[in-house]
């Protein structure tokens, strides 16, 4: 059975560029641990919707207290599989973009570390570094795809909106 859950960009502007907000996770954590990942990502619990499940994410991972609706953005819903400690994974993630007017970020759960910020077109350097979660770069390529896709030749465009399953946005 796949797994539910939501994942949150959470971005701001700074001088007409755009920035990411990521949470290092905590060391502590069994799967991937000292990674960094989405601001706030959560399992989808039976009984509470997943807007309300984003706005308890977003608090207690980043002690975001209020998420106004304008500046939440809901991405793609994808489907995706992986392999992780010799076993396969299903998942189901619900992808949101969350503008913010600020960084003053502090955890509430103990899951995170700390936090970074980073310009955009500087992500790939933890990509290449190997310390991002893997799923997060789902919502992170839904993002571009819907706000930065001029960075992008069209053949790449296609193919993000297959891999990301374009046909499944809602």
């Amino acid at each position: 059975m796949p797994q539910y859950g939501i994942h949150g960009n959470a971005w701001s502007l700074k001088k007409n560029r755009v920035i990411f907000h990521f949470a290092k996770r905590s060391k502590k954590l069994d799967d991937f641990p000292g990674f960094f990942d989405n601001l706030f990502a959560g399992g989808q619990p039976v009984g509470i919707s997943i807007l309300d499940n984003l706005k308890k994410e977003a608090f207690e991972e980043a002690g975001i207290q209020r998420i106004l609706k304008k500046n939440l953005v809901k991405g793609s819903t994808v489907n995706y599989f992986h392999e992780y400690q010799d076993k396969i994974h299903s998942g189901i993630i619900f992808n949101y973009h969350l503008k913010i007017e600020n960084n003053n970020f502090r955890n509430m759960d103990g899951e995170v570390d700390s936090f970074i910020s980073e310009d955009a077109l500087e992500i790939h350097k933890l990509l290449e570094s190997n310390t991002l979660k893997p799923n997060c770069i789902i919502p992170i390529a839904d993002f571009f795809l819907r706000n930065m896709n001029d960075l992008f030749c069209k053949k790449g465009i296609l193919e993000l909106e297959k891999l990301l399953g374009n046909d499944q946005r809602t």
